[in-house]
């Protein structure tokens, strides 16, 4: 029976270790492009929790100038028993209300979905070293510009809106390009591993943010203003040390052996040349009628939609609905997203040792991980149906169990399913996928805008029975049809063939007929 240690090339030399490598220097470099993505993401979802008051239960009935004016009234009574704050900055906060400010938080989402094909396919034909600096590049310039509303007095929210939405937009293209640069530099057998170390960076960087951002808030005057200013300045430094150390494929490495070079290349069958693609040239019939592409995309943006509404989400429901601080909140939602990290780790380990030993397919495994994903949380929503300021303790299990699920998918599920099933596509079919489940979350946001008036646990049961829905539909679909096999039409040798077999007809059309061939 194989192992791991088996695994030869065919000059006959064995597999080249990976860590140290370049393989795996790429794949730290992804991590902590990820921690700056995630600052970035949720610097304002932890920071609203501190440049808003939190809201107090008021009568419907009230007109919006009385709401107003005992919010006002609310406000300037709690300012006598606030709690001593230090730094450079003075304290601000903003009146906007429940609509308002999930239009702020969706507005990320509003830009995010336009970029998330483009992605990947700017990723194909430039290559995926400049998709991912110009990404990280714009929205570090964005994030830093954030703080100017710190100086505005009537215009902060629409500057806000439009800066968010710009570092959506700028965001957008970092998965699928991540989803494609792992088919080109991973080998089935470590694709598990090397994604999760990379994704793993999505995780750790949620969970330092809400950390720091909830000391922040604690501590220090306009603390969400430090927190603006800090997840920027990270971009600029991690900007510079991924143009000195990186390339878009092994080939074009200038310091990688050549012994790696050959192993990734003969894996994963890639010639590491830039492609030219069109929307018509992408097989969408072949993709349309393959049961395991469409069950991969269906479960992806179910998980994504309840995904990326909690990720906005959690801070609210610990301050608002368990009515713990800015503080106690940053220390839950830290360790519970460093929870997700470690799943994802374990999965990605356990799912490349069992796949490269022969006790289990990597469809499998897979549709195992994936599943894990979509039931727990099924569960965690039929829990946080009782979870309010009584139910304290099991409102915080509730949200550390949700994370931790929510991490296996990156490390063996459909985050890195695309690469498996569509390796030649796999970046433009993933952002096909994240578009939807983009504009799934937005319209989650927008849905508890509407839903959601006050801050009490009857109106977010109703989210969370919609939710626990869509999550049971997106597992069993895939439990169903998942695979890990890749699709023939979907290899990089098929579509190097096909365009070869292409440029030779029109290249024999554009003879002319009187002379030989």
């Amino acid at each position: 029976m194989p192992t791991e240690k088996t695994v030869v090339l065919v000059d006959g030399e064995a597999r080249p270790r990976l860590i140290p490598s370049t393989r795996f220097t790429l794949a730290l470099l992804v991590f902590f492009a990820f921690i700056v993505q995630y600052s970035q993401r949720v610097n304002l979802p932890i920071g609203i929790v501190c440049m808003i008051d939190r809201p107090e239960k008021i009568n419907s009935n009230l007109t919006l100038n009385a709401k107003t004016e005992l919010i006002n009234v609310k406000l300037a009574a709690s300012a006598q028993s606030a709690i001593i704050k230090r730094g450079f900055l003075q304290e601000k906060k903003f009146l906007w209300s429940e609509l308002q400010q999930q239009l702020l938080l969706g507005g990320y989402w509003a830009g995010y979905i336009f970029t998330q094909i483009p992605g990947g396919w700017l990723a194909t034909i430039l290559g995926v070293k400049w998709v991912f600096a110009g990404s990280l590049g714009v929205s570090s310039l964005a994030t830093l510009a954030l703080t100017v509303m710190y100086v505005m007095e009537n215009t902060h929210f629409i500057t806000l809106f439009v800066l968010r939405v710009i570092i959506g937009l700028a965001h957008g293209v970092l998965f699928p390009a991540t989803v494609a640069l792992w088919s080109l530099w991973a080998v089935p057998q470590e694709r598990s591993t090397l994604a999760s170390v990379g994704f793993g960076g999505t995780h750790l960087g949620t969970s330092f943010t809400m950390l720091i951002g909830g000391l922040l808030c604690r501590y220090l005057d306009a603390g969400w203003m430090y927190l603006f200013i800090g997840s920027s300045l990270i971009g600029f430094i991690w900007l510079v040390l991924w143009i000195l150390f990186t390339a878009s494929s092994p080939q074009l490495h200038k310091t990688i052996s050549n012994h790696e070079r050959d192993y990734i290349v003969g894996l994963t069958g890639s010639t590491g040349k830039k492609r030219t693609m069109s929307l018509a040239s992408i097989p969408w019939k072949r993709i349309v009628k393959s049961k395991p592409v469409v069950a991969l995309i269906l479960t992806h943006i179910a998980n994504l939609f309840g995904l990326f509404f909690f990720l906005t989400n959690l801070g609210k429901i610990s301050t608002q609905l368990l009515q713990f601080s800015a503080q106690h909140t940053g220390y839950i939602l830290c360790f519970g997203f460093f929870l997700t990290y470690l799943s994802s780790l374990f999965a990605g380990l356990v799912t490349d040792h069992f796949v490269q030993t022969n006790k289990i397919t990597l469809t499998n495994a897979r549709r195992f991980f994936n599943s894990l994903a979509s039931f727990i949380p099924v569960l965690c929503m039929a829990s946080f149906y009782f979870c309010d300021e009584t139910q304290k303790t099991l409102g915080v299990i509730t949200i550390l169990v949700f994370l931790a699920s929510s991490g296996l998918p990156y490390g063996s599920g459909y985050v890195v399913n695309f690469a498996d099933v569509v390796p030649a596509f796999s970046g433009v079919i993933f952002g096909l996928a994240n578009t939807f489940a983009s504009l799934a979350g937005l319209t989650g946001n927008i849905v508890a805008g509407i839903i959601v008036k006050q801050p009490v646990l009857a109106q977010w049961r109703k989210l969370y029975i919609m939710f626990s829905v869509v999550y049971l539909f997106g597992g069993i679909v895939y439990l169903i049809y998942g695979s890990g096999v890749a699709r023939k039409w979907a290899t990089f040798q098929a579509v190097d063939n096909d365009d070869n077999q292409k440029k030779k007809l029109y290249d024999e059309e554009a003879v002319p007929m009187n002379e030989k061939i």
